[in-house]
């Protein structure tokens, strides 16, 4: 986001575009990016808010995997109509607003939502408004534009301000924030960015790991624990959380110092009997861990760095030390088989993760695998959902049957792990 092209003392309106929302979908998070980026507008003497159009409401809760998936029809049928509530209320909240800039941040299925936004509010405020796009796959968005129209201003928000992760987001800048429970404002980031090239990731593009001062950090910590102490329990948007060892060492201490239970991502390779015995000791509650597949074919084809056997190895160490562990997979890969997809159950089956995360693949544009198998595709955006119920891969009936049974299969496994 190009802050040098907002006039000096703007009104700035920032929004996160309606999405999970028109599908009711819960969502366990608010908007931390955003409220950073209206953090440092404010202190650069702009007046900034957040508006969260896709905060969870009392009709969204937490939905199995095929759920969403039939359920992901109404978000389709939202875009097609003008009059739906939820954009009567974006209509109402720019209106009442009346911003001079307009900054929207997008994941790809959602750049149909934003662009209804930032059309909105060029209906509302005509040409006086700047409207502008951001977020984590924006830089593979701009080398396939779909007609879109934000303005002439796009960027990657997080590397396109100095220094952002070390501020305190000011979360009285959003909207309606009473509406937030402890467990959406108890999450917060201690590190940025991912070493790892996989395929199919957009983080791919942000390679560097920028880690957080420890005392900016501790303020944030601190304000947690002094409004949500008795209910909150931290969730890190860290993907990376065991791979830096000072870092580790410090964030743990940091939290155990205030007795708070905390979840974080790591890395299989990241793994070791005793970080995971600290990280238990220090309060840890939860690990997330990308998995991916059970194939060494797939796993070498999307560059993941990673064995089979040390999965089943390292993995073996969560299920000994008791600690509750989420595992993420991708299935429905271009070049995938379906004898790929039996060794995914089967490694599964092996390593028991508390929960299974099975996602469809989706070919973000800007990856490695949208460039090499559909660049010139003219795939539809908001199809690109990895819990869409179409697929934007053409795999055999067999296959599209097998991954339909993999749903059900680990939306059961899930449930019986409650």
């Amino acid at each position: 986001m190009h802050m040098k092209f907002i006039k000096p003392k703007s009104k700035v309106l920032l929004i996160e575009p309606p999405f999970y929302r028109f599908f009711g979908y819960q969502r366990w998070y608010y908007p931390v990016t955003l409220t950073l980026v209206a953090t440092y507008l404010e202190e650069m003497g702009h007046q900034a808010c957040v508006y969260d159009a896709d905060r969870p409401t009392l009709d969204c809760r937490s939905l199995a995997r095929e759920e969403v998936r039939r359920n992901y029809h109404h978000y389709e049928e939202a875009l097609a109509d003008d009059n739906h509530h939820i954009w009567q209320e974006v209509r109402r909240t720019i209106e009442e607003l009346r911003p001079d800039v307009v900054g929207l941040s997008s994941i790809t299925p959602k750049i149909d939502s934003a662009d209804i936004v930032a059309r909105i509010a060029k209906e509302i405020l005509g040409d006086r408004v700047v409207t502008m796009l951001g977020g984590p796959h924006v830089q593979g968005m701009l080398k396939s534009h779909p007609g879109c129209d934000f303005g002439p201003y796009f960027d990657h928000i997080v590397s396109a301000i100095p220094n952002l992760i070390n501020r305190k987001p000011n979360r009285r800048l959003i909207l309606d924030q009473d509406v937030y429970s402890a467990d959406f404002f108890s999450t917060l980031m201690t590190s940025s960015g991912c070493p790892n090239t996989c395929t199919f990731c957009c983080h791919s593009f942000e390679k560097a790991m920028i880690y957080r001062d420890l005392e900016n950090l501790r303020s944030e910590v601190e304000e947690i624990w002094e409004k949500y102490h008795a209910t909150a329990s931290i969730t890190t948007m860290d993907d990376c959380f065991f791979s830096n060892q000072r870092h580790f060492e410090s964030v743990t201490n940091l939290f155990r110092e205030y007795g708070l239970a905390f979840s974080v991502g790591a890395r299989v390779m990241a793994l070791s009997p005793e970080k995971i015995e600290r990280f238990i000791k220090y309060g840890g509650s939860r690990l997330y861990i990308g998995v991916e597949s059970g194939s060494q074919r797939i796993l070498d084809k999307i560059e993941k760095r990673l064995r089979v056997e040390e999965i089943v190895r390292r993995t073996r160490w969560l299920n000994e030390s008791g600690i509750q562990w989420s595992a993420f997979f991708i299935t429905g890969f271009p070049f995938e088989t379906i004898d790929d997809m039996k060794m995914t159950v089967e490694l599964i089956n092996t390593i028991r993760p508390t929960f299974v995360s099975l996602n469809r693949f989706t070919p973000y544009p800007g990856t490695k695998i949208y460039d090499d198998y559909f660049k010139t595709s003219g795939l539809v955006y908001k199809d690109l959902f990895q819990l869409n119920e179409r697929s934007v891969v053409n795999l055999s009936d067999e296959m599209e049957n097998y991954i339909a049974s993999m749903y059900t299969m680990f939306d059961a496994y899930n449930n019986n792990n409650k």
